[in-house]
């Protein structure tokens, strides 16, 4: 997956994995037609003024970005185009005034139909990356290429706001909440908040003693009215920053999961780290449409942070 470690410099590389709630040939034109590339390329707040979106290998990318903060023109072409599978481009910023482009990334998109939805595989290489702006410039690209799939998980009916990263028995999730990480925290840990949006809410507390070494347990009544009991025992707490506990479900053993709050550009980054003690544990998880049922929690517990 992606290999964060290395320098932000020509040859960092980056991946980002989201779900979207349409089929690959919509998403696909996201990318391609102008009129949809400008409603959600950049991050949240920016608006584009497409010049050119010349859809083919060889074919030129040019537009105008404007937002809070910076108005520039981006560049680009078009490499690989397979639709509805594969799109190549590179995108270009920071223009120099003798010609040339400080910043020069290689784009490659996946798009791989799954039970009626689309997954999105983001792959970033820096291939060039020069002058005094860069640096920060590329610290933020991962969360400018974030925000810009959430805005086209909006666009196209659903989805995008989520990372995966699915690894030897480790799933990490990651998404970014409009709201200060004491918020998020208490949503973690308040057993009046907590049954609110976990598994998109309708669920009972049973037990819920936050403290290293008190257990929790919550009782889950499904539309056809089966339930289900989430379990589990807390291990470090580290108010608005890091819980580690252990999840349960039902007969099945429990998994050490960590949550990680940082705030990011005026938000506040929540990663949960799921660690597994076999890969058929983890893969029997994710096949079971994990994806979307903590996607879909996540939205409720935005909604009740916005409210």
């Amino acid at each position: 997956m992606a290999d964060d470690a290395k320098p932000l410099s020509a040859g960092f590389e980056t991946t980002m994995v989201r779900m979207f709630k349409g089929p690959p040939e919509l998403v696909f034109d996201c990318f391609v037609e102008p009129e949809h590339f400008a409603k959600w390329w950049g991050p949240l707040g920016c608006e584009n003024e497409i010049y050119t979106l010349d859809a083919r290998p060889g074919g030129q990318i040019s537009l105008r970005m404007a937002g809070p903060g910076y108005d520039h023109v981006m560049g680009g072409e078009f490499l690989e185009i397979d639709k509805p599978k594969r799109l190549v481009f590179l995108s270009k910023a920071f223009e120099a005034p003798g010609g040339g482009w400080g910043i020069v990334n290689r784009n490659t998109i996946i798009f791989e139909a799954e039970n009626g939805q689309t997954k999105v595989s983001t792959h970033v290489r820096v291939e060039r990356a020069e002058g005094a702006l860069v640096l920060g410039a590329l610290s933020g690209m991962k969360t400018g290429w974030g925000q810009s799939l959430e805005r086209l998980g909006d666009l196209v009916g659903g989805g995008g706001k989520m990372d995966l990263e699915i690894s030897d028995r480790k799933v990490v999730i990651v998404r970014a909440f409009d709201a200060r990480p004491e918020q998020i925290f208490q949503a973690l840990t308040d057993p009046a908040v907590f049954p609110l949006w976990w598994c998109s809410g309708g669920g009972e507390i049973e037990t819920m003693d936050v403290r290293p070494g008190g257990k929790w347990s919550l009782l889950q009544t499904s539309p056809d009215g089966s339930t289900h009991r989430f379990w589990g025992e807390y291990r470090e707490i580290e108010p608005s920053t890091r819980l580690v506990m252990t999840q349960g479900f039902d007969a099945y053993e429990d998994v050490e999961v960590e949550y990680v709050l940082a705030e990011e550009w005026g938000r506040t980054r929540l990663t949960r780290t799921m660690r597994f003690p076999d890969n058929d544990y983890r893969d029997g998880m994710v096949q079971s449409g994990f994806y979307w049922v903590a996607s879909d929690s996540y939205d409720t517990l935005a909604r009740l942070l916005a409210a």
